[in-house]
């Protein structure tokens, strides 16, 4: 028997308001999101930076200016000439240390937010052996160099887990005041024993030559230093997930009680994660004077410290994520620069500006983490 044509849309309109229709819609939203996350997550991020820039472009105009022309400003400063790329990479290499140490510390149960002084005692040790130990060959001079930058740094940080280890002082709270301790030390320094005496200005003597990172891209400061952090960055997370003990500091910071109770030495690995926490941020200090800078200044670090956890949350602890995200960080950087000085954009304008950037892609890291919890763990 046939039925009318009016019947026939009847019923599919029935069938698809129904409820089993609807948990199957819902089912086949879990699994597309469920085999697409990667791409879905990218878009998110993408889309949190164009609303961000969106809103800042409204707030460009409403000081008067041309928002087309202030973010045209932006991508020529990163990456519309070969100096401005070179400079951008160049300001890539602290922030991706920075984050870096941020990143294995917080997987290993230890919240350092204490990168910005360590960047500073790792470039004060960096200075020592730099700019005061002469007659070496460069090879040996730059990793003696280095090397005194890690050591430096993972000291630092060990005075803050050391008190957590033997005292259980808040780790938060130690590596937030050592930072303030850090930047007054060098302060004193540089206005005193470290003062270079053929100057009337508050800095200190100039690293060697021999101790000084080669350029690697010519006619700009792109130097050897940003090799260094891409090799870091392999090395960390190889030893992270691919050795016994990055399983172990994973497991101290997934689990304490589970370690504990497989037997894990909690203090050996929480030393492991200080020492290494610490001396990766020594290193991006080290690698910072010895490739741009050449000696120790008032506000050596204009916040790389800092920045760097924004730069790990935002890349989710995750190697490729925190590359992107510290690339993203340079860009900002040199580019609102760019916008200051090309179109005039006040300097408190463009805060605001990176700010509502590092909100909103924080604020999309969270609804991705959401999504990914959802659809994993939900049920059609």
């Amino acid at each position: 028997m046939r039925t009318s044509p009016g019947k026939q849309r009847t019923d599919m309109s029935e069938t698809i308001l129904s409820p089993g229709s609807q948990t199957s819609i819902k089912a086949r939203f879990f699994v597309f999101a469920r085999n697409n996350l990667g791409i879905i997550s990218v878009l998110i991020s993408l889309l949190a930076i164009v609303l961000a820039l969106l809103i800042g472009a409204i707030l460009i105009a409403i000081a008067g200016i041309n928002p087309w022309e202030a973010y045209s400003f932006l991508l020529k400063g990163s990456f519309g000439n070969r100096y401005g790329f070179g400079e951008t990479l160049t300001r890539f290499i602290p922030l991706l240390f920075a984050s870096l140490s941020f990143s294995i510390a917080y997987k290993s149960g230890f919240f350092n937010v204490g990168a910005e002084g360590q960047i500073y005692i790792g470039a004060i040790g960096a200075l020592l052996v730099g700019a005061y130990i002469s007659n070496l060959p460069p090879v040996l001079h730059i990793t003696l160099t280095l090397l005194a930058g890690f050591v430096f740094g993972a000291l630092w940080a060990g005075i803050a887990g050391l008190l957590k280890i033997f005292l259980g002082s808040n780790e938060l709270v130690n590596t937030m005041m050592l930072n303030y301790v850090a930047i007054f030390l060098v302060e004193y320094l540089i206005h005193g024993p470290l003062k270079d005496p053929h100057l009337f200005i508050y800095q200190s003597s100039p690293i060697l030559s021999s101790a000084r990172l080669p350029i690697i891209l010519p006619k700009t400061p792109l130097h050897a230093g940003f090799l260094i952090a891409l090799a870091s960055i392999v090395i960390v997370f190889y030893i992270l997930y691919r050795t016994p003990i990055g399983y172990q500091m994973r497991t101290v910071g997934a689990n304490l009680r589970a370690a504990k109770y497989a037997g894990i030495n909690i203090v050996g690995v929480t030393l492991v994660a200080i020492i290494t926490t610490g001396g990766l941020a020594g290193l991006g200090g080290a690698v910072e004077l010895m490739g741009a800078q050449f000696r120790m200044v008032a506000g050596f670090s204009p916040g790389y410290g800092y920045d760097g956890i924004g730069v790990a949350i935002m890349g989710r602890h995750n190697p490729v994520g925190i590359v992107l995200a510290a690339l993203l960080f340079a860009i900002i950087r040199v580019g609102t620069g760019a916008m200051q000085r090309g179109a005039g954009v006040p300097f408190p304008l463009l805060s605001v500006i990176q700010g509502l950037i590092i909100i909103f892609v924080i604020a999309s890291s969270y609804l991705i983490s959401k999504l990914s919890e959802t659809t994993i763990g939900g049920r059609a």
